[in-house]
């Protein structure tokens, strides 16, 4: 999922290079200055928070990291789990369901596990993450309040989060008999328009379309191919929609499955996912886009009390096993004979 890749991967470099570049900006005003310092100055805790709350997911993810400042090259420190993570013994993480007059209803205390992580500037030794069920936790109709103690130190760090409400699909989907179509019996491209209702506390949508294939050759395999679309705003009209037109899913076929002849494809059904952020998710992926100008530096967004990250909601729906017309798996087997899918 698109919205979610754009938080997972934690910027704890730009924290880094933001510590750095207000260090380097010091020495620039004091290099005409007598008197010797430290550029170094005494180590500060800043704890970094990573987190979005799904109901749709049955485990819920928190990334918890510290800032960190030393004296040795910043990629030899990165490379340090302990540069990094805190010790888990000395964390207490804790998710509490609030009413709508701010009561306590439920405490989750969330444990550490460890998780995978690509080679990459950071430590792949130990991936700590903290998780909890969501069993029937989270409610959309609630607000949580994440605080993380540091049972050393004692400092506190905070944030509140509203869950994004379900998404209400076009009534189509309930029909079984519904099928999508990109291609006419008069033999012109067709379009297709995807159509929801606005979620409360939603800010962006994004929708991805799978297309499931089988294919026969010397073993029988299901593949997928995929179009992620872009992102859409909420902008106060309370219909929502995307279009998918006919040439670009002939095209998506055509440029993402090699052509063959010695195996032959069936096309199965098609999978749509719904991914949904709220404003603070939306501030943060804008802010975080690559820079296109000579200024490189940016504003550093933080919903994070005591600490820097975020802390919001995101919500997944996925539509399964919609069936394509038959006009349109007659011509993606006329139209794309190199791909050689087979009709009927």
């Amino acid at each position: 999922m698109q919205i979610y890749k754009y938080v997972i991967k934690i910027s704890k470099f730009a924290v880094m290079k933001k510590i750095t570049f207000l260090f380097l900006l010091s020495s620039i005003l004091f290099s005409s200055c007598e008197t010797d310092f430290t550029v170094n100055a005494d180590w500060k805790e800043v704890t970094v928070v990573y987190g979005l709350l799904d109901q749709s997911q049955e485990k819920q993810y928190i990334r918890i990291n510290k800032a960190f400042l030393g004296n040795e090259n910043a990629y030899v420190m990165a490379s340090v789990a302990d540069s990094i993570n805190y010790n888990p013994n000395n964390l207490e993480v804790k998710i509490e369901k609030l009413s709508a007059s701010g009561n306590v209803l439920a405490t989750k205390i969330l444990t550490d596990t460890i998780m995978f992580k690509e080679d990459g500037l950071f430590s792949v030794e130990e991936n700590i993450i903290y998780v909890f069920d969501t069993d029937n936790f989270l409610n959309e109709e609630k607000e949580y309040k994440l605080t993380i103690t540091n049972l050393v130190s004692g400092n506190i760090i905070s944030s509140q989060t509203k869950l994004i409400h379900n998404l209400s699909l076009m009534s189509a989907f309930n029909n079984s008999a519904y099928k999508m179509g990109f291609y006419s019996q008069s033999g012109d491209f067709s379009n297709t328009t995807i159509e929801w209702t606005h979620s409360k506390n939603a800010a962006i949508y994004q929708m991805t379309l799978f297309v499931n294939y089988t294919e026969y050759g010397a073993d029988t395999i299901v593949k997928t191919v995929q179009k992620v679309y872009p992102i859409i705003e909420y902008d106060g009209n309370p219909n929502m929609s995307q279009q998918i037109t006919g040439e670009e899913f002939f095209n998506l076929l055509a440029y993402n499955i090699p052509s063959s002849t010695t195996v032959n494809r069936r096309i199965n059904n098609l999978d749509i996912l719904f991914s949904v952020g709220t404003a603070d998710l939306n501030t943060y992926i804008n802010l975080n886009e690559p820079p296109t100008g000579i200024v490189q530096e940016r504003d550093l967004f933080t919903n994070i009390d005591g600490g820097i990250g975020l802390f919001t909601a995101r919500y997944n729906k996925m539509q399964e096993n919609i069936f394509l017309t038959t006009t349109t798996k007659e011509a993606i087997a006329t139209h794309l004979d190199s791909l050689n899918f087979i009709f009927p």
